[in-house]
């Protein structure tokens, strides 16, 4: 029953199609992260180059599922409800994905509280946590090797024998980085 005239809203169904978004959000968003306990593209040792091909794959699987259910329910759920569902799930699970586990996987913010919380019954001197940082963070984690790898996968850096070079595409993507540094007001490093 319509409850506005003028355009014709009908709040049933608009609460049918509120859950069914959120049914395949929450369908897609869980599949996502299954499949980070999978061998799938495991072979990509990026965390963030994994991450969006295990997107990409989540979004091609809901994809087929929301298409399967649109035939069973004779076009109840509209093509622009499909792109919808598919653009939220995408946009919301990448947003988190590179806000969580990709800074949890890179920040030295995150190794030193983890640090600290291993080590929560003690206090640490500057000193302390400057070479704990260098010992732990840059050499047993590998920190460099694995910024220089993922530069040179991405094309930002380039390598010949032993040393590294910036490339063209990384001098502008500091361009980049230089004009949103200007536009937010964020101090150089």
């Amino acid at each position: 029953m319509p409850l506005n005239k003028k355009t014709n809203f009908n709040l049933k169904i608009f609460l049918k199609i509120f859950f069914l978004h959120s049914l395949f959000f929450c369908f897609g968003t869980t599949f996502f992260v299954l499949l980070f306990h999978t061998k799938i593209l495991s072979n990509i040792d990026i965390l963030f180059y994994r991450g969006v091909g295990l997107l990409i794959i989540s979004s091609i699987f809901l994809l087929t599922i929301m298409i399967l259910y649109r035939k069973i329910s004779h076009g109840f759920f509209t093509v622009r409800d499909l792109i919808l569902s598919l653009v939220l799930f995408f946009c919301v699970n990448l947003t988190f994905f590179t806000h969580l586990p990709v800074t949890a996987e890179r920040s030295i913010s995150v190794f030193l509280l983890d640090y600290f919380n291993k080590n929560s019954e003690r206090y640490l001197t500057k000193e302390e946590i400057t070479k704990i940082f260098i010992d732990k963070y840059l050499y047993e984690n590998k920190a460099i090797e694995k910024r220089l790898h993922e530069q040179i996968f991405s094309g930002n850096i380039k390598q010949e024998g032993e040393k590294y070079k910036i490339s063209n595409q990384g001098q502008n993507l500091m361009k980049f980085y230089r004009l949103m540094r200007t536009l937010f007001n964020i101090q150089k490093p």
